[in-house]
């Protein structure tokens, strides 16, 4: 247990099994498969901005952080619940298919924070390269260097 990458020590070990997992990827195109779609919880990442290690301990995601993906529709939203799971965050996003059918450019649309919704700037960008699916698991890698390993919670997205 790497307590979602918060465990420095043990990002290592992650790695060398992620590498491992990568290297057997049944899915060669996984933005053609219908096993993408659903709604998927963060079980690790090494994204410290994700994991909110720089905030105050109130307001870092607990218990769960959700990615949703409609490859349908090619949008996608992210959800992380603070305040002892009291106030939802949440982003909501286009995604354009690369070509690879592995890789998306990601265009954020609107940030929500409780109730308070913002329109997302043009700048709100990124790349999001799915290098390992199962009907179970998914590993993504982004644009920045960091790693992403999510199970399936539900087949359904929340986002249309």
């Amino acid at each position: 247990e790497a307590d979602q990458g918060r465990l420095k020590e043990k990002r290592d070990a992650v790695e060398a099994k992620i590498l491992e997992l990568e290297a057997v990827n049944p899915t060669a195109e996984p933005l053609a498969s219908p096993e993408l779609t659903g709604t998927w919880r963060l079980v690790y990442t090494s994204s410290d901005s994700i994991l909110g290690i720089m905030r105050a301990r109130p307001f870092r995601p607990r218990p769960k952080i959700l990615q949703s993906i409609n490859a349908k529709t090619l949008t996608a939203k992210n959800e992380e619940w603070v305040l002892m799971g009291l106030l939802k965050n949440q982003v909501k996003a286009d995604l354009e298919p690369r070509g690879d059918g592995r890789t998306v450019d990601v265009q954020f649309k609107r940030f929500g924070i409780g109730w308070l919704r913002i329109p997302a700037p043009k700048s709100a960008r990124g790349v999001l390269e799915t290098t390992y699916l199962d009907q179970n698991l998914r590993i993504s890698r982004g644009d920045k260097g960091n790693t992403f390993v999510l199970v399936k919670e539900d087949p359904k997205p929340r986002v249309k």
